[in-house]
């Protein structure tokens, strides 16, 4: 996905939402009243999504591997792919790691030891803005940084917020799992 290009001041950026692999997955199910917006809960819009379609479990388990592929793709396109320092800096700001390390290597130390759902991130990025320059990139306060893995495990749990390791194809996704069962 390529962004838009941004169109006023860099310091105020331009929204950046655009559908993506998860909306195209949601709206393949013709029946399924879908419109992509920057604030839908993807996670709510799949258990939505399998009331809506009568899934029994083992459906609903296929369709979930689908879902997580989507989001892997998606991911990706939003966050990048893992080879660009911009890619690994802007992710950096958005979960509020300060100051910036200056290499891949280095923001990967910082970035994997921060306990974070990998779908707070997802959000922040579908609700991103678009600017030039990594400085001016803004932590996003919807991304809950948990002190342990203990709290981290507790919160996903909890909340039934799981991403299955075996879906992870890209490197910055890969770079953020934890072991939580």
């Amino acid at each position: 996905m390529s962004p838009p290009a941004p169109t006023t001041n860099s310091n105020n950026g331009v929204p950046l939402f655009q559908p993506g692999a998860i909306d195209t997955y949601f709206q393949s199910h013709n029946s399924f009243d879908y419109n992509p917006t920057s604030t839908t809960s993807v996670l709510k819009t799949f258990k939505r999504l399998a009331i809506n379609q009568g899934w029994d479990e083992e459906r609903r388990r296929q369709e979930k591997g689908k879902f997580q592929k989507a989001i892997d793709v998606e991911f990706t396109d939003r966050v990048g792919s893992g080879f660009l320092l911009e890619d690994w800096q802007r992710l950096g700001k958005v979960i509020g790691i300060e100051p910036l390390p200056g290499s891949i290597t280095q923001c990967k130390k910082m970035i994997k030891k921060e306990n974070i759902n990998i779908y707070h991130i997802l959000h922040a990025y579908r609700r991103a803005t678009e600017v030039e320059n990594v400085e001016d990139v803004e932590a996003c306060k919807d991304v809950r940084r948990f002190k342990t893995v203990a709290e981290l495990r507790k919160y996903t749990q909890n909340h039934k917020m799981y991403y299955q390791k075996e879906f992870a194809k890209g490197s910055v996704l890969k770079g953020l799992l934890k072991h939580l069962r």
